[in-house]
């Protein structure tokens, strides 16, 4: 008879992990979750955050490569950005004052240098235009998570509450023509972006970048000097290159 009852609780118990997420309570709705992390992002005028970020490299031979890198961020978004970034490859840092854009190449030990002027967003809008030059997370510093979200991923899945660097998370899935965007936001107090990884459909062997949020600070009281350059006395000034000018 116990084993009886012990064998039937074990199958309870087994059925309960199994259950579907519609089964266990009302399915939240993945376009719902993100819209309210792109509004907490969105309502924040200064903030902090560290991003550890991995990525693939498909070789010739079609292997696949993982590279890692870190972002620290920091944003104010009248007229203040500060960049450090730093991967396998490439080390960079930029600067923006709310009268001149900085970047440094760290490896090669050459900086450029531009007058900028307007908002966060406005001064990426103008650097796009005239150098064609693609910050990292220009939708973050749009108020956004991604570019165009809603128009290029229309199908969207919730997978349940899973762990994001120890963070127990929502977890999305959205899917589009040539890529899918896993997405993961807290699932208690504020619904903060833990985690995104894309996977690029279109691009042999599908690479994949990931991107781990930690350390959020949307309150931060950035200082005008965190914003100023430090470019070292043996750096050599080059120039951005015009769009459009010949290589």
């Amino acid at each position: 008879m116990i084993e009886s009852i012990l064998n039937k609780s074990r199958w309870v118990l087994a059925a309960w992990l199994t259950l579907p997420v519609s089964a266990l309570a009302e399915t939240p709705d993945p376009f719902k979750l993100f819209r309210e992390a792109q509004a907490l992002i969105a309502a924040s005028s200064a903030l902090t955050v560290q991003i550890e970020k991995r990525f693939d490299a498909v070789l010739e031979n079609g292997a696949k490569v993982e590279y890692a890198g870190a972002m620290d961020l920091m944003l104010r978004r009248s007229d203040g950005l500060h960049i450090q970034y730093g991967d396998d490859m490439s080390a960079k840092e930029a600067w923006y004052d709310g009268s001149t854009l900085t970047i440094f190449d760290l490896l090669h030990n050459v900086y450029v240098s531009a007058p900028a002027q307007g908002t966060v967003a406005e001064m990426l809008l103008a650097a796009r235009d005239k150098y064609d030059l693609q910050m990292p997370l220009a939708p973050l510093l749009n108020r956004k998570l991604t570019d165009d979200f809603e128009q290029v991923l229309r199908r969207a899945r919730y997978l349940g509450v899973h762990d994001a660097d120890g963070v127990a998370s929502h977890h999305l899935l959205f899917r589009g023509e040539n890529k899918d965007l896993q997405m993961w936001i807290a699932a208690e107090g504020q619904p903060l972006l833990r985690k995104l990884v894309v996977t690029f459909r279109d691009i042999e062997g599908a690479p994949q970048q990931s991107l781990v949020f930690n350390d959020w600070d949307l309150n931060a009281q950035p200082e005008p000097s965190d914003f100023k350059a430090r470019i070292p006395e043996d750096a050599i000034l080059t120039e951005f290159l015009n769009r459009g000018d010949e290589q």
